[in-house]
């Protein structure tokens, strides 16, 4: 029986991050690797398919990174999410704690790949690889 690789959703307005970022875990040949743009696209996505993950920048054009996670979640569009956010004094708010989120879920940009894989492989209970 073939296992399924976990799907993951990059939602990033800036095309280099965004493509970078995909680009790096496609090439790892674990993850089914998708992007969108802002936050309404994602969703869009999501309701096509739903993911296992996404990755979300905080300031996206129209529907926040904090909005659309919380939509995304509130419709069982995806269980986790990891925040991408370029505000060194940003906290996590009480209603993404209520999501389950920690600090640990959080990277400042720039942001280091390795560490984002190590913590979507911790976060979907991936042995590494």
């Amino acid at each position: 029986m073939e296992r399924t690789r976990p799907d993951i959703l990059i939602i990033d307005d800036e095309v280099r991050i965004r493509q970078l970022l995909a680009d790096y875990l496609d090439d790892l040949d674990e993850f089914d690797v998708r992007v969108a743009d802002s936050g309404e696209a994602g969703l869009d996505m999501l309701g096509a398919k739903k993911a296992d993950l996404c990755i979300v920048d905080m300031r996206l054009p129209g529907m926040s990174g904090e909005e659309f996670a919380h939509t995304a979640n509130c419709l069982g569009l995806c269980p986790h999410f990891l925040l991408h956010t370029g505000s060194m004094d940003f906290s996590l708010s009480e209603r993404l704690q209520a999501m389950g989120m920690t600090q640990h879920d959080v990277f400042l940009k720039p942001s280091e790949a390795g560490d984002i894989l190590e913590r979507i492989r911790a976060v979907l209970g991936m042995d590494g690889g």
